[in-house]
């Protein structure tokens, strides 16, 4: 682990940084329960298995977490210190830009649905907007790539309104 930290190893394991052993060692479990590659059948099981072994290696020794904890809290945060998509176990939490206070504020479900269904709204009147343009006004044919817009919208404001 010399040079620069590659992965947040409280992120891996998806434990606060203030976690105790015990809940280290409960993490750690589950993780390799669900990522060993005998019982996974991802094809990255065997990169996950490592990257959360050599986390939970890391944090249950109480000196070498000393070393890591204060290698991390001078640690200047890049885009490599992110976990990437592929190895986020389910769950995943970037624990590290909470809020002490705490992020868990309930979502106002009025302002989701509102921002879903002006999402939809736009996407629809983008592409029948264009579509008539081009029909009706003879508008140059290359205009309809301005639709592409309107089609990367609309599944995702159908997507959020079905949550």
């Amino acid at each position: 682990m010399k040079g620069s930290l590659q992965y947040d190893h409280y992120q891996v394991l998806g434990v606060p940084r203030n976690a105790t052993p015990e809940r280290i060692k409960r993490a750690f479990r589950e993780r390799a329960k669900r990522y060993h590659p005998d019982r996974s059948d991802s094809p990255a099981a065997a990169s996950l298995f490592q990257l959360v072994h050599a986390a939970y290696t890391e944090l249950i020794d109480p000196d070498r977490r000393q070393v890591y904890d204060e290698r991390l809290q001078f640690y200047h945060r890049s885009q490599h210190t992110e976990i990437p998509p592929q190895y986020r176990p389910a769950g995943y939490r970037n624990h590290a830009t909470q809020s002490p206070v705490g992020n868990d504020r309930p979502v106002n479900r009025f302002a989701y649905v509102g921002l879903h269904v002006t999402g939809l709204c736009f996407g629809v009147v983008l592409i029948s907007g264009i579509l008539i343009g081009v029909t009706f006004f003879n508008w140059p044919i290359f205009t309809l790539l301005l639709c592409i817009a309107g089609i990367v919208v609309i599944p995702d404001s159908i997507a959020g309104l079905r949550k």
